[in-house]
Order: C-alpha cells, then sequence, then structure tokens
C-alpha cells in the first residue's frame, strides 16, 4: 500500500496576504516563499473566517465556521474537554499520521494533547498559566539566562516600541522566536518516525507584535525608501469619520488603539514588520530545504498561510481589531501536493475551512464529522466550482459588539447589529475600501441583496466563548505566573525566586482545563 503524504503546514500571524514577494510586492523579501511559490499553486482570494487568531486557528483545524464551532473568543484555556476529535489533526493522527505543532497553537489548549504526539510551543500563551516554562521558547530562554527577556513582556519591551517597532530585540537572532521556531522544526523532521507519514504544523508567533526583529533584521529596510500602500494617508484625512462611529470612537482618543500617527512612524513600521517577515521566510526555507535534501519534498503536501491579516500601513493604519476589510481577513495561501501543478494563480474565493475537506482528499482521510469547508481539489486537480461569497465572523471587543461581513468577487458588506450600522465597498471602482456605499441609494438593491446572504447564513448561530468569557477566563487565571508575565506585570527571575507564595493551577482537585461550559 502506498505511504500517504506528507503534510507541512506553514502558518505565519498576522501577516497582511499582499506583504511577500511572490505577490509582487515592491519592497518585501521573501526568497523561499517565492521558491515554494514556483512549485504552489497561489490562491490569490484567500480569506480568513475571522480576524484574530484563536476563533481564526479553530476555523482551520474544524473546518467550521464560528456560527458552528462556536468558539469566538480568544481566550479558550478553559474552554476545550470536548471537540478534540473532530479537528484535523486528530483525524490524520487516527490514519497514522505522526502529528507535531511546532511554534503558536493558540487554539483550545485542552486539544493539543490529543490532536498532537509532538509539541513545542513558541507563546506563552499556550503555558499551563501556573507553570509559564511549559512554554518550551520561554523554557529555552530560562535556560540561558535569559527569561526576563521574553519579547511579548512589557516589563521589557515597553508597550509603544513593541507597536510601533521602533527599536530591535534585545535578543540575538540564535535567541529569536522565529529562529528557535527553525531549530526545533528540523529536530522533529530529523528524529521523525520516517516508517510514517507526518502532519506537522510549523506555525511562527509572528509577523503579530510585538514588531522587534533582531538587529540585522530591524536594519534590512530603509524606512525612507519603502512604498506606502495607496491608501496610506487615509486615516489622516479624516476619512473613518464616514464609516463607523465606533471605529470612528477609537481612533478619535488615540488611545485605545496601535496606529501610526504619522507617515515617519509608519515607515518605521512597515520596515519592523518586513524584517520579521524575512526572517521568517529564512526559517522557511531551511525547512524546505531539508525536505528537498532528503527527497521528501514531492511527496509532501505544502500550505503556507496566515490565521489573518493585519492593515500593514493600509488606511494609514497598523495591527488589526478595527472592523473588517480586505487587508486583515485576505490571507496568502500557497498550496502545492505531489503531481500537482506549480507557479499558477487561482483567484477564485476560498476561506479558512476550506483547508480540511482538502487535506482529507489528498491524504485519503474520512472526515470525523460535516465540514463547512469544500475541498479545492479532486482526483489531484483543482477543482471547477467557485464559490459566490466567502464569510467572515468577529466578535468585537468594543460597542460595535459582533460583526459580519459578506465579500463576494466584487463587494464587500459589513454589518453590526448592536448599532445598526454597515459598510459596503465595491470592489470594482474601490479597491482599497476607502468609500462607505452603504447610505448610498445608488447601492441600495446590492446593499439588499447583500443583507439577505448575510442573514441567511447568520441565521443559526450559539458562542462558547467571547469576549465576556474571555474577560471570565482572565478573572480566574489572571495572577498566574503565565499570564503575569504575558501582561507584562513581572519579571520571570522574581517570580522564580518567590516560588514559595505562587498561586498554583489547577486548584487542588480541579480540571487544568475546567468544563466545556460558558462562564457565567
Amino acid at each position: 500500500m502506498k505511504q500517504r503524504p506528507n503534510v507541512l503546514w506553514i502558518m505565519t500571524d498576522q501577516h497582511h496576504a499582499g506583504c511577500v514577494g511572490y505577490n509582487g510586492h515592491p519592497d518585501v523579501k521573501t526568497p523561499a516563499l517565492d521558491r515554494l511559490a514556483g512549485r504552489s499553486v497561489n490562491f490569490t482570494n484567500a480569506f480568513a473566517n475571522n480576524p484574530i487568531c484563536a476563533p481564526s486557528r479553530v476555523c482551520f483545524m474544524t473546518g467550521r465556521y464560528i456560527k458552528n464551532h462556536r468558539r469566538a473568543g480568544n481566550d479558550n484555556f478553559l474552554h476545550g474537554d470536548d471537540g478534540h476529535a473532530a479537528t484535523l489533526a486528530a483525524a490524520c493522527r487516527q490514519r497514522g499520521y505522526q502529528t507535531a505543532v511546532v511554534g503558536k497553537s493558540h487554539m483550545v489548549p485542552a486539544w493539543d494533547a490529543a490532536m498532537f504526539e509532538h509539541v513545542r510551543y513558541t507563546d506563552i500563551f499556550d503555558a499551563c498559566p501556573s507553570d509559564p516554562r511549559t512554554c518550551h521558547y520561554f523554557d529555552y530562554l530560562c535556560n540561558k539566562g535569559l527569561g526576563d527577556f521574553l519579547e511579548d513582556s512589557e516589563a521589557i519591551a515597553g508597550n509603544e516600541a513593541a507597536l510601533d517597532g521602533s527599536r530591535p530585540s534585545v535578543l540575538k537572532y540564535e535567541d529569536t522566536n522565529e529562529h528557535y521556531t527553525g531549530n526545533e522544526t528540523l529536530a522533529f523532521l530529523q528524529g521523525r518516525d520516517r516508517r510514517r507519514p507526518f502532519f506537522l504544523q510549523m506555525s511562527f508567533y509572528r509577523p503579530h507584535s510585538p514588531i522587534l526583529p533582531a538587529q540585522e533584521f530591524f536594519d534590512l529596510y530603509d524606512p525612507d525608501k519603502l512604498t506606502l500602500p495607496p491608501s496610506a494617508g487615509e486615516f489622516l484625512s479624516g476619512n473613518f469619520k464616514t464609516k463607523h462611529t465606533t471605529q470612528a470612537r477609537i481612533l478619535g482618543d488615540g488611545l485605545r488603539y496601535p496606529l501610526a500617527a504619522d507617515e515617519k512612524t509608519l515607515r518605521r513600521c512597515l520596515a519592523s514588520y518586513y524584517g520579521l517577515i524575512t526572517a521568517i521566510d529564512g526559517e522557511i526555507g531551511r525547512a524546505l530545504d531539508f525536505l528537498e535534501r532528503e527527497g521528501e519534498l514531492d511527496n509532501t503536501i505544502v500550505l503556507f498561510t496566515a490565521d489573518h491579516g493585519d492593515f500593514a500601513g493600509e488606511h494609514g493604519l497598523f495591527h488589526k481589531n478595527l472592523g473588517i476589510y480586505d487587508a486583515v481577513q485576505r490571507i496568502p495561501f500557497l498550496l502545492s501536493w505531489p503531481g500537482g501543478p506549480g507557479g499558477i494563480r487561482d483567484d477564485r474565493l476560498v476561506e479558512s475551512v476550506d483547508w480540511f475537506p482538502t487535506v482529507c482528499d489528498l491524504c485519503d482521510v474520512p472526515p470525523p464529522g460535516p465540514l463547512d469547508g469544500q475541498s479545492l481539489i479532486a482526483g489531484g486537480t483543482l477543482t471547477t466550482p467557485a464559490k459566490e461569497a466567502v464569510f467572515c465572523e468577529w466578535c468585537n471587543f468594543v460597542p460595535a459588539g459582533r460583526i459580519s461581513s459578506i465579500r463576494t468577487g466584487r463587494y464587500r458588506l459589513n454589518y453590526s447589529a448592536a448599532t445598526s450600522e454597515g459598510e459596503l465597498y465595491d470592489h470594482q471602482t474601490d479597491p482599497g475600501e476607502t468609500r462607505n456605499l452603504y447610505a448610498d441609494p445608488a447601492h441600495s438593491e446590492t446593499k439588499t441583496a447583500l443583507l439577505e446572504r448575510l442573514l441567511a447564513f447568520n441565521m443559526t448561530y450559539g458562542l462558547m466563548t467571547d469576549p465576556a468569557t474571555d474577560s471570565a477566563s482572565f478573572a480566574v487565571l489572571n495572577d498566574t505566573p503565565a499570564r503575569r508575565i504575558w501582561r507584562g506585570a513581572a519579571y520571570w527571575s522574581d517570580l522564580e525566586a518567590d516560588r514559595a507564595n505562587r498561586p498554583t493551577w489547577p486548584p487542588p482537585g480541579a480540571s487544568p482545563y475546567g468544563t466545556d461550559q460558558v462562564i457565567p
């Protein structure tokens, strides 16, 4: 019996789809990804089903929309006793795959042990709250006496520096999150069970903030020579006042949203962001080169994607959490498979949820239950039917509440139930999504038709986690060592010196993950 193909799932975090060389970016250097694109299908209209980390990752791993997997919150630590058997990694493991995650999981911690035989975490958010050193990268830093220099600790980074990329990392490149992820990926590939195919998720922590590249990558791009996106001046022009009252309020106070307040800051953000992307590209190249030397690359399905995008200068903004736009919903999506075509573009609409059924088809893995996505490949060749629309669902942390979005080939419509406000953009005349046509009488028929389709999509909806449950989780876990370090409230050296007074997790006699019920 022929062995199933390997699966290498490369994921970056908060990566703007256009910030890669193979899509023609004038500045960003990604030689490894450019080579991968030469042997892949480049899905140019791929979209995440949620614009923040954890809910989007659950969409990928379950093949379900949020309305069905019900996890819209970013903190699922207390909500995960069931559901792992219906995940992509678990389905592959049950079919004989050696499964591994190296990097940022940031999904449902209770699932990871069932999904993955091999785990190497790089995000302290994945650590057991009472023991930060269960994050393998943090443990690595501690063993080198660098525990106080974890880069997402505001105690050393400073909130503003972490957001605007105005300084390099305090760590040498050899100790950065990016290089650790590359090293641990190679360690797994070198030591794997060669009698079995592998399913490896190589999941980078960045270019998500903190935007702190190592010195050599901080210096790689000259901010003054970068090409700004066409819409880079939109925020400073005041145009956001016409879009959504919640957005205008957040941008108006200047404090609650990380943005580039002037062109100089925006350019520095972009230079550091691009530096991180190029550093990550180098680590991806190491993994691909190893598989090629081993003769395994031609028998490996390779997906390169991101959990969601980033404004990356579009609209004059940076990061996410300010509505749903192409900048934050569109994701890079390169897919290669044994015998598949290379160097071609596919412009049809695809979504995160399509990854699960695609792997099932390519690996002859039966889906463990109903899926919302559709396979992009049938019988080893690209499928021909195209979706008419893709969807995005976001439970916001501000009064806009739940925002739903529908994106067709031409239009995007966003709707906020809490404020009864909407946005409508025509990509044929406004690809940068700068002119809101929602209240324009000339577009009322289009608006109504899209609202009806969005309503039909959202008729059935049930959440397990949302911002309210995140707040409840924070209240329970807030004083544990991992969370204190994560929010920059403590140094590890101080906590380590005070072991006797450290709170423990879980409480005596309790499950480490609580129950799968919503916290009241």
